[in-house]
């Protein structure tokens, strides 16, 4: 097909290759990527590879293809399957070539997606640094005739509706972003040689589609992909239908020796445009297409050529586990499956979600021990606690009679019951465990069912118990030489002792935990406790945003998803603290969009968004934080309930009905009190007193709520200020019924608070209260809101949905719905039309 209205967006790749660094092409199916791509390395050296679709991603899909083009280290180190080797090899292959393509990124699995982000980052380093060199007219080596080598280009492909996984990676990589657009009109017209209006009508303009109804042939217009693809199968023969439908049910490309029709049918289905020659294998020219006949195929022959394909694979001796097991899958084959997922299952490594999905498919074929263990590690590694549970139980029950293994399994189940918000369930099973292993002496299993313990006493702030616990599980440990379970008592017993007299120790305990561990969940879990307990006991400690970041950066290379949902929302609590409220919200709903059954590690992001809906006026706050308060209800945990029962003390006040929280504020204050938990006692405290409640100012309140309960509110509003808590300080300004509350009520966007404070000065007499900022939509085109304003002017850009939502510190999905609000208010249909002169004055004179 001729590369039409592709000139800017091919120049533009062609300069990245040029210069290196990293190319993101984004697009709908069909769009062209990977025809634009091709036209740009056209005649350079260019190492391709492609992710597949299958039901679960092949680990270091596209670097095993380039593996076959390169060989030698690179084919050793993706074999292996260790991180650091592969992407030492990758950057190595990529210093021989011109361009690294990975294909249809949307598709990978989780450790390619680790490489490409580590891959793609280092590059951009790369290739900003020796843009900066060129840029300094520094003089060149003696002898040097031309310009250093860029240090090559990696350039991926994808869909922008890809996972959440993948477009997190995409977006926090640096380079250039290009995203092909629909054909117009005329270029449609072009390809049909006529005007058809009616194609492009019904094609959107996309070029698959395009060209698909184009050589579907006829007098009219399919309606659809899947009737133009359906036509020009069923005009094949025989066995060039059957030559498709085999290529049709293998994800990517088939290889040659799995055909068993003759030359003249192969050639036959690429005249026709269906399949294209890619070395010694076929492919679908679009995956769509491909999709398009596998559908069209009746289940039990699809069924039949899963099995035909799988069949020939092995024969061959073809090693790769995960596509074996995906026709496996596709095929019912219970043998096959029971053999080839738990070795996909191995293979996957890192990728811990790849994983569980392979374990569940070989329990569900009838696996035994070594699936149900699969399942409850990967489960818990993968930060889906709920999947793991009933296995995890499945082996206690095998292990009845086996007290030391039953006494494990217990402690284990304890932690994935933790991780599923059921604090109670969760240390009656530590404490059955560690009845079961006490009799049998020291062992490994007793010293790690202690630390358990320490831990769930650590989290329940009852720091006493989870100091003595985890002093003794230590103590045991170092006797057994069992390193990993001396790491995870030290991080107890840190955690424990970080906000008191001696909290230096307790940092100093949880560095030693980080530098003595191998273990990625025991590292992870270190950093994170360093920062959330600091957060918590010691918010003055300046230390806390680098210990974030290192717990966020940790998690998210070792893809602990449960690690990195919990962070996420700390940090968007932390934007929220600061007045941040467009990072808090953007933090907060990548929290949540990690998804919706991981227990404990909703908790942060829920109560950050609830109280953010609440203080904005947003319908959906009550809900917000009825969600947040269900989870923290289920642990029973203070450092759960407390934030959920202030935030909704916060959500009621705000209605002059802050009597109905009473009792949870009580109850709240009391287990604070009891517990030694004095940010969390004064603030229960300062509620109560707005509820009418005397509570006396306590020896060990915080110095703003200390200066609060004294009655000195400015003194108070200047101790936040100095925290950089700006809402807070403003709450101690209105008590001191300052007027200047409002000033920061307003900027912060509080518009309910805000409200809420010009009722109670109002009420008090007081007849000079600002009205608060004029909507500044009133003057904008359209009837824009200000925020809606800034999205039209990255709009006008050129900037993709990702970049307006890096730049402006908010969520895609916030980004979506401005872009649709922006476009409504407009008037126009698309982002094009927004550039053309005129557009925008149009509109507003409308209004």
């Amino acid at each position: 097909m001729e590369l039409l209205e592709r000139d800017h967006e091919r120049a533009a790749l062609e300069t990245a290759i040029e210069t290196g660094g990293v190319v993101v092409v984004l697009g709908e199916a069909g769009i062209g990527k990977t025809a634009l791509v091709a036209s740009a390395a056209h005649g350079r050296h260019a190492l391709w590879g492609a992710c597949d679709p299958l039901i679960t991603p092949r680990p270091l899909g596209p670097l095993r293809d380039v593996a076959g083009q390169v060989g030698g280290a690179f084919a050793r180190a993706v074999a292996d399957g260790a991180r650091e080797d592969v992407l030492a090899a990758a950057r190595a292959a990529l210093a021989n070539a011109a361009l690294l393509v990975i294909e249809d990124l949307h598709w990978a699995d989780d450790a390619t997606l680790d490489v490409v982000a580590l891959l793609g980052r280092g590059l951009a380093r790369g290739a900003g640094a020796s843009g900066a060199s060129g840029a300094t007219g520094a003089a060149r080596p003696a002898g040097a005739g031309s310009r250093p080598r860029a240090p090559g280009c990696l350039v991926i492909t994808a869909r922008p509706d890809a996972r959440r996984e993948v477009r997190r990676v995409l977006s926090s990589l640096p380079g250039e972003r290009i995203e092909p657009g629909a054909l117009s009109p005329a270029a449609v017209a072009r390809l049909a040689g006529r005007d058809a209006p009616d194609l492009h009508a019904v094609t959107g303009g996309n070029p698959f589609f395009v060209t698909e109804a184009l050589a579907a042939g006829g007098d009219g217009v399919p309606a659809s992909v899947r009737d133009a693809v359906e036509l020009r199968v069923g005009a094949l023969s025989e066995r060039a239908r059957a030559v498709v439908e085999l290529a049709a049910v293998v994800p990517g490309a088939t290889e040659l020796w799995l055909f068993a029709e003759p030359a003249a049918a192969i050639d036959e289905c690429i005249a026709a445009g269906l399949l294209h020659l890619q070395g010694e294998a076929l492919a679908f020219r679009h995956d769509l297409a491909r999709r398009a006949v596998e559908d069209s195929i009746p289940p039990l022959r699809r069924r039949e050529l899963d099995r035909q394909v799988l069949g020939a694979l092995e024969f061959a001796g073809h090693d790769d586990p995960a596509r074996l097991a995906h026709h496996a899958r596709r095929c019912g084959d219970t043998e096959a499956i029971l053999r080839l997922a738990p070795r996909a299952a191995r293979a996957a490594g890192a990728a811990h979600q790849q994983a569980l999905e392979q374990w569940e498919a070989a329990l569900e074929a009838g696996a035994g021990e070594e699936a149900l263990e699969g399942v409850a590690v990967e489960a818990y590694l993968s930060g889906w606690p709920e999947r793991g549970i009933e296995a995890r139980r499945t082996l206690a029950e095998r292990h009845a009679d086996d007290p030391c293994r039953l006494g494990d399994d217990l402690r284990r189940l304890s932690r994935l019951l933790w991780w599923s918000g059921r604090g109670p369930e969760a240390l009656a099973a530590g404490d059955e465990a560690i009845a079961i292993l006490e009799p049998l002496g020291a062992t490994r299993e007793l010293a790690m069912a202690l630390s358990t313990q320490s831990q769930l006493a650590m989290l329940g702030d009852d720091l006493r118990a989870a100091i003595e616990l985890g002093q003794r599980a230590a103590t045991m440990a170092r006797w057994l030489g069992d390193d990993e379970t001396v790491v995870h008592a030290l991080t107890n017993v840190g955690t424990a002792l970080i906000g008191g007299p001696e909290h230096e120790r307790g940092r100093a305990l949880l560095a030693e935990a980080i530098e003595l561990t191998r273990d990625d969940d025991n590292a992870c879990r270190a950093l994170i406790n360093r920062a959330t307990a600091t957060l918590s006991r010691r918010r003055e400690d300046t230390r806390v945003d680098a210990d974030l970041d290192a717990a966020l950066t940790f998690a998210r290379e070792h893809e602990l998803y449960g690690y990195l949902q919990y962070a996420l929302g700390v940090r968007a609590n932390v934007h929220l603290y600061r007045g941040e409220w467009d990072a808090a919200e953007a933090n907060a709903r990548a929290s949540l969009d990690l998804g919706e059954q991981r227990g404990v590690s909703l908790c942060p992001g829920l109560v950050c968004l609830g109280r953010l809906q609440a203080r904005r006026g947003e319908p959906e706050a009550g809900a917000t934080l009825d969600e947040a308060w269900r989870w923290a209800t289920a642990t029973g945990e203070l450092q759960r309930i407390a934030p959920t029962v202030a935030g909704l003390a916060e959500h009621a006040w705000l209605d002059d009905r802050l009597e109905e929280q009473l009792p949870h504020l009580e109850a709240t204050y009391a287990l604070a009190d009891e517990r030694r938990q004095p940010w969390v006692r004064a603030d229960m405290a300062m509620w109560l007193r707005r509820a009418g409640r005397d509570v006396p100012g306590h020896p060990e309140d915080p110095e703003p709520y200390a200066l609060a309960a004294a009655g000195d509110w400015r003194a108070a509003a200047a101790a936040w200020q100095r925290m950089q808590y700006p809402y807070e300080a403003a709450g101690a300004l209105a008590e001191a019924g300052d007027v200047e509350a409002l000033e920061v009520y307003d900027r912060l966007g509080a518009s309910r608070t805000a409200a809420h404070l010009r009722r109670r000065l109002r009420a008090n007499g007081v007849r000079k209260i600002p009205r608060g900022p004029r909507p500044a939509s009133r003057n904008a085109p359209g009837g824009l809101t200000p925020r809606e304003s800034e999205v039209l002017a990255q709009l006008r850009t050129g900037a993709t949905n990702a970049e307006i939502a890096q730049a402006l510190v908010i969520s895609t999905k916030t980004v979506d719905h401005h872009v649709s609000a922006v476009l409504s208010k407009l008037g126009v249909t698309s982002r094009r039309e927004l550039k053309r002169p005129g557009r925008l004055s149009s509109a507003a004179d409308r209004e």
